[in-house]
């Protein structure tokens, strides 16, 4: 099969912070090894950047690819923009891996993914949308608050101080978000609990859920300072993955949850479904379209990677199924 892979290299920042550049260099490691594994198993490869030349390029390669593997998470050298990729391929008729644009546009919006996932019987959290940053806080909302942008991935704008225990600091963060991402910020209840993630791969019957996984954070101070922030994602602390241990009713809820949420959102071949536990139910806190597919060598950190692990699938099996799975959605032979 004739493989086009697609990928963006983010040097200029959009929204945020420097260090939110950070996440994006694992991109360099994971496509010549992405490639070289497509390759090995005879398959013709390609690879494009997603530069503002986009359109005209895809428009070039179209009569001589049968699929294109979407690894980009942003567009045009930048880090935002993300959902113009599939559009433009939808646009073009061109079969791909993973998310919609329609997909990523609103699960992109934690808030009204909430909304849609709390229709279909998930908890959430209750939440409040601060676009000022001048709105009162709701009264049924109590510290310890966590602060969020609404619109942002990979734990981008989510540090350790993003949980504030005060008005002063939670008027202080809101106020950082707003600027720094220009949208607006989510406050929710901080959970103390345990983040326990799902990841799958398939689409419709044929779609197969991973066991839970589960990140630990054995240096984390206070349980105010135990979740998946940027820190432990990208920025040097030690997060530690490994197979939840989970009563069979809870990892029953959270399997069921993470389907449903899979096909209420209109995800495709892959994703991943991160949850806050507590000792008595659950909240859902993301819908991850299109998650990491690096290894976990190189110095690389990959959670459906190591979800696959546990029931013995390889990352280079893993890259090879995501293939076959799109391929097979789009009615081609892979």
């Amino acid at each position: 099969m004739r493989i086009l892979i697609l990928y963006n290299e983010a040097s200029e920042l959009r929204r945020g912070i420097v260090s939110d550049l950070t996440c994006e260099e694992e991109i360099k490691i994971i496509v010549p090894l992405v490639r070289q594994i497509l390759e090995e198993r005879g398959h013709i490869v390609s690879i494009l950047r997603t530069t503002f030349n986009l359109w005209e390029e895809l428009k070039r390669y179209k009569s001589d690819i049968d699929l294109v593997l979407n690894l980009a998470e942003a567009f045009g050298g930048t880090n935002t923009d993300e959902p113009l990729v599939p559009a433009m391929l939808e646009a073009l008729q061109m079969p791909f891996t993973g998310a919609s644009a329609a997909n990523m546009q609103l699960t992109l919006d934690k808030e009204k993914t909430k909304l849609v996932l709390q229709g279909y019987g998930i908890p959430i959290t209750a939440h409040q949308i601060f676009r000022s940053g001048n709105e009162a806080l709701s009264p049924r909302l109590g510290f310890p608050l966590i602060v969020k942008p609404i619109r942002q991935e990979a734990s981008m704008g989510i540090y350790l101080d993003s949980v504030v225990c005060n008005h002063l600091t939670l008027r202080q963060k809101i106020s950082h978000v707003i600027a720094a991402y220009r949208q607006p910020a989510l406050v929710e209840p901080f959970i103390e609990g345990r983040e326990v993630s799902v990841g799958m791969i398939g689409n419709g019957d044929s779609l197969t859920l991973f066991d839970p996984l589960e990140f630990l954070f054995p240096d984390a101070p206070t349980p105010l300072a135990a979740f998946r922030s940027y820190e432990y994602k990208w920025s040097g602390k030690k997060e530690v993955m490994t197979k939840a241990e989970l009563s069979d009713s809870m990892k029953k809820q959270l399997l069921d949850a993470a389907r449903v949420a899979f096909v209420s959102t209109e995800c495709f071949d892959y994703a991943r479904m991160d949850f806050r536990v507590t000792d008595q139910t659950f909240y859902i806190l993301e819908v991850n379209y299109n998650p990491g597919i690096g290894p976990n060598t190189h110095g690389l950190n990959n959670t459906l990677t190591m979800m696959a692990s546990f029931h013995g699938v390889s990352f280079e099996e893993l890259i090879v199924s995501i293939v076959r799975t799109a391929a097979a959605r789009n009615g081609l032979s892979c």
